[in-house]
């Protein structure tokens, strides 16, 4: 799903949705900016969910993010280039436990409804609100992976208002040293 808000709430707008579906489902929160790069994107994603079903969130590989764990660096932005980036990380037959990290960067995030509900949700505005259903999963014991074979293209056309900065959710640690994850789960 790609959440919309006239009033640019991005987080209100994933709360919104996320509370139409039913227990027990997944959703994927697809920001506006960004492409798959490969056609098995949602294979992809039904295995991590299978690998790890009680899991709170799953982010994924993209070319720009705040994230080293998370980034690939893919110059320039000829889809080609990303296309093939994307096949090759589909080699990459891996999750890697981001739970006590910085907090993923939200390009495409795949939600457990469960644990969703579980939290207050994202919060509101439109920066930052990935990083607070991040820590609310951790702050209720679900952990959030890396599926790090899957890459999405990411061109971060910037949501901004010119000459206006978004404040960012007001609690946010996403800044600072980041701590580097190191336990992976093979996918079967």
């Amino acid at each position: 799903m790609m959440p919309f808000a006239r009033d640019r709430n991005f987080g209100r707008a994933c709360n919104g949705f996320l509370a139409l579906l039913p227990a027990g489902s997944w959703a994927a929160i697809i920001d506006h900016d960004c492409m798959f790069t490969t056609p098995h994107w949602y294979a992809q994603i039904e295995e991590a969910i299978a690998c790890r079903p009680d899991a709170g969130a799953f982010a994924v590989v993209t070319n720009r993010i705040a994230s080293p764990w998370q980034r690939l660096q893919v110059s320039g932005d000829d889809v080609r280039a990303h296309r093939v980036a994307g096949e090759y990380r589909r080699g990459t037959r891996t999750l890697l436990d981001i739970t006590d990290t910085k907090g993923f960067g939200g390009v495409v995030t795949i939600v457990n409804r469960d644990a969703w509900a579980e939290t207050e949700g994202y919060a509101d505005g439109l920066f930052c609100v990935d990083h607070s259903l991040f820590f609310r999963l951790r702050e209720k014991g679900r952990r959030s992976y890396l599926i790090e074979g899957l890459y999405v293209y990411h061109l971060r056309a910037s949501s901004s208002l010119p000459g206006k900065q978004e404040p960012k959710w007001k609690d946010c640690p996403c800044r600072g040293a980041e701590t580097m994850p190191k336990e992976r789960i093979a996918l079967p």
